[in-house]
């Protein structure tokens, strides 16, 4: 039953990560302005509510100044962070791991440096940019930076000492804080529907999306290891 159920997570939630890093990757044709793609979240939210909603029109209209003064490390954040998700589902998929070690080491390598890339300037421009919902907002981006770029290293770390359950349970960890980029917007769109008004809903996003996200893959880790899902059968 746990294995049924966790490939279906597991799929389902590679193929909406997929979709959301590649439409990310927008930023790379259309720099700072791509922002402007984001109120067509408004359009969902009402129809899901009932209610008009102006919350992303609002964010993108105040964003999009500071985003061009940011041009830099807005694409290379939002891009960075986008590849490594997709570089990410590569490594996730037990086919390749198990089948194609070359693409697996390959992905693994372009993963943790777009993951320290885009962790990292998502720290920097918390500093750069006026965040909505203010300094706890930038805190937790920037601790959420710093544990992200940590469990990368502690992951290659084990991979050099051939310790391979350990280096996939770091892997995945960080995995799970870079997938914060998307807990992050799902949480605001919920904290919509329930009627919080915008700033406070950013801020609270930020604030638990990490907790979320990293409590829930330890779950899985757990459940994982003590199967021995997460051990790689090919020689690294």
């Amino acid at each position: 039953m746990f294995r049924t159920a966790r490939h279906i997570v597991l799929y389902m939630g590679m193929a909406f990560t997929m979709l959301i890093a590649l439409h990310s990757l927008r930023y790379l044709f259309d720099g700072a302005e791509a922002v402007s793609a984001l109120s067509e979240t408004d359009a969902l939210l009402e129809y899901l509510s009932g209610r008009q909603s102006t919350f992303w029109y609002s964010f993108s209209i105040s964003q999009k100044p500071l985003y061009h003064l940011n041009e830099f490390a807005v694409v290379g954040h939002i891009s960075a962070a986008s590849i490594a998700l997709l570089a990410g589902i590569l490594q996730l998929t037990p086919f390749i791991r198990q089948n194609a070690p070359l693409l697996h080491r390959a992905s693994g390598y372009l993963y943790a440096f777009t993951a320290i890339l885009g962790l990292g300037l998502g720290a920097y421009i918390s500093f750069s940019l006026p965040m909505i919902g203010g300094t706890k907002t930038i805190i937790s981006n920037v601790i959420g930076g710093a544990l992200g770029i940590g469990f990368v290293v502690v992951s290659f770390i084990y991979i050099s000492k051939k310790q391979y359950l350990k280096h996939a349970q770091w892997m995945l960890r960080s995995y799970a804080v870079l997938m914060a980029i998307l807990t992050v917007y799902l949480l605001v769109a919920v904290f919509a529907l329930m009627g919080l008004d915008a700033e406070r809903g950013y801020g609270l996003a930020h604030m638990i999306c990490f907790p979320i996200n990293l409590i829930l893959v330890e779950l899985f880790i757990r459940k994982s290891s003590s199967s021995g899902i997460l051990v790689l059968t090919h020689s690294q």
